[in-house]
């Protein structure tokens, strides 16, 4: 009988191989670091061909150049063996739960709480420079009027032209619909193309406050992709998904009524199977709720994934993404309010774009989000307008109104765009709002206390530093990095402006940072590490300046227990807190640390 190989065995998945190799840019998408192509494959320093998301995680055997690169092999398989490790450790703590049968010693509600949460934000205009972390004071309006967008990726250098004002147009003249400011500016950067006219966003994020216009932007994307085949070289396929298929039917049902009378009857269907509109031509849009079946036999060209926050990430990662694996410029589009913190799909996708949102090759995603800052004042009417981009009397009037009569975290997720914390999580909001200080430096004199952490995926990093004062408090600052490279950079400008460093770091960076550290941290010290931090928040015994970073990335975490004790990580299978570990490891050295001895000179007698 005659076999045929799969999986990395198969012609596609060598030919890919190849082609990587041959294609891209030789250095290390996972350390920054150059890759000597003349060293054998097997060598540990050699060449490998390397995906971001990790093949190992998607399971995809036939991917495509996009988010392809390589690495050192020694890089790709220490990734790839933590995501091996992590997926061993869920199997045996599926099968421990399964087993156990007793409820003698359960952890409180308070450490058993599961949390995940988007990470990261940071700011960044449409131009190519970038702006400082901290933001402006108040909502930046364009000439046109509409508030712009406080985080939102920079143009990347291949950027040539958009299809975003001819959309506008057609959409205008065809279909009578006229965009909001704000409309046309997402419109604008999501369909920005190269040279050769190809789409240069696979991935686009759109995040705005309640009753903004999600919808109507929503059905003005899915109607110009629907009648522009020709742009595309294919027949389109656009499957539009929402948590209810309710929900994504509101969406079609006018542009349907469009359909039918200017098609005939046959040109929209309204049943609970293939519910959508299909053109003379064979063009079709269709509407499905967020299941494990959604997309299943199908081939699509642009995926709209609506209210993103209440979807799971598994139905659009193994059920959804992958129908666009063979299509011309595929496209996922994210939009969506804010959620709370158990939203995994947004966790994911909006750390990555989060991670490199400030860097000269911004990625393959982009993100436009209107939120107001964490630190902003929910009372104050300056901060409303962060989450609302077209703003009127009519909509100051109403969220007034809303201000008045919902308890505040809905308020915030809703009308500010902000994510929430659920308000059992062991950080508590007074905690973080009682320790904020941005006006504090850290100390001149003493010993800073750095520490170095990565993700789950070897993909995100973080520096932090924690310094104490001599009023018995520790300053704390962390950044967010996205290569290796990066973080040597990080440490050795620390270590220019403050020579007295103790650097730590986690095994992984055993022989891979360049950097000098003085010790290694893992579970054994995270359990006193978690003990220390959190007696730290509760004495109100750390400066902070409101970092988002640390907020949210302290918002994903979760207290469970772990071999060596009660451990502050992320939830089983989860990323994107790598920025709160390192700040607790800092913080626990800062502790140990002898605080600055006042010195006596005196004069010294002639």
């Amino acid at each position: 009988m005659a076999t045929h190989n799969t999986g990395r065995s198969s012609a596609t998945y060598r030919a890919w191989v190849k082609q990587v190799l041959a294609r891209c840019e030789p250095v290390c998408i996972r350390c920054g670091y150059p890759v000597d192509m003349s060293l054998p494959r097997t060598d540990p320093q050699g060449a490998s061909a390397d995906h971001e998301p990790p093949l190992a995680e998607t399971g995809d055997l036939t991917p495509g150049l996009d988010g392809a690169g390589i690495a050192h092999l020694a890089c790709n398989r220490s990734h790839g063996g933590r995501i091996g490790s992590q997926r061993a450790l869920e199997k045996k703590s599926a099968t421990t739960k399964r087993k156990s049968n007793t409820r003698s010693n359960e952890p409180s509600q308070f450490l058993r709480e599961q949390l995940t949460t988007p990470a990261a934000p940071r700011l960044s205009p449409p131009e190519k420079a970038g702006k400082g972390l901290e933001g402006p004071v108040h909502a930046q309006t364009s000439p046109d009027g509409y508030i712009l967008p406080r985080l939102e990726t920079r143009a990347p250098a291949a950027l040539l032209g958009s299809y975003g004002e001819s959309a506008a147009v057609w959409l205008r003249d065809v279909y009578g619909m006229d965009l909001r400011g704000w409309q046309r500016h997402a419109l604008d950067r999501a369909l920005e193309h190269d040279a050769e006219g190809n789409l240069l966003w696979p991935t686009v994020i759109i995040t705005v406050g309640r009753q903004s216009g999600k919808s109507y932007l929503a059905r003005a994307v899915c109607m110009w992709r629907l009648h522009h085949a020709d742009l595309f070289g294919e027949t389109q396929t656009i499957m539009h998904v929402a948590n209810k298929r309710s929900t994504a039917m509101e969406v079609l049902r006018p542009a349907g009524l469009w359909a039918v009378e200017r098609y005939g009857k046959k040109a929209a269907r309204w049943g609970n199977e293939n519910a959508g509109i299909e053109l003379p031509s064979g063009d079709r849009w269709l509407v499905h709720a967020a299941n494990d079946s959604a997309g299943v036999g199908y081939s699509v060209s642009m995926l709209f994934v609506d209210e993103a926050w209440k979807i799971k990430e598994e139905v659009v990662t193994a059920s959804l993404a992958p129908t666009m694996a063979e299509r011309n410029q595929g496209q996922m589009w994210l939009v969506s309010t804010a959620g709370d913190s158990t939203s995994d799909l947004m966790i994911g996708y909006r750390q990555r774009a989060l991670d490199r949102l400030e860097s000269d090759d911004p990625g393959s995603i982009l993100l436009l989000e209107w939120s107001a800052p964490a630190e902003a004042d929910p009372e104050n009417v300056e901060t409303w307008k962060y989450g609302s981009p077209e703003w009127t009397p009519k909509r100051q009037e109403f969220l007034a109104q809303q201000w008045n009569n919902v308890e505040e975290s809905a308020f915030r997720q809703q009308y500010l765009n902000q994510w929430v914390i659920r308000s059992n999580h062991w950080m508590k909001d007074a905690w973080w709002k009682e320790t904020l200080d941005p006006d504090v430096q850290l100390p001149t004199t003493g010993t800073w206390c750095v520490a170095v952490e990565s993700d789950f995926d070897g993909m995100g990093h973080a520096v932090a530093i924690a310094a104490p004062l001599e009023n018995q408090t520790i300053v704390v600052r962390a950044t967010t990095h996205r290569t290796i490279k990066e973080v040597d950079e990080r440490l050795a400008a620390i270590r220019r402006e403050h020579p007295s460093i103790y650097v730590q770091v986690t095994p992984g960076y055993v022989d891979r940072l360049r950097e000098r550290f003085d010790s290694l941290v893992g579970q054994r010290e995270a359990a006193a590490a978690t003990q220390n931090i959190l007696d730290l928040f509760d004495r109100r015994a750390i400066r902070h300046d409101g970092s988002q970073i640390l907020q949210e990335h302290f918002a994903g975490s979760t207290i469970s227990r772990r071999q060596g004790g009660w451990v502050l990580t992320a939830p089983m299978g989860r990323g994107g807190v790598y920025a709160a570990r390192a700040t607790m490891f800092a913080l626990a050295q800062a502790c140990k640390t002898p605080k600055p001895i006042a010195m006596i000179r005196s004069r010294r007698r002639a």
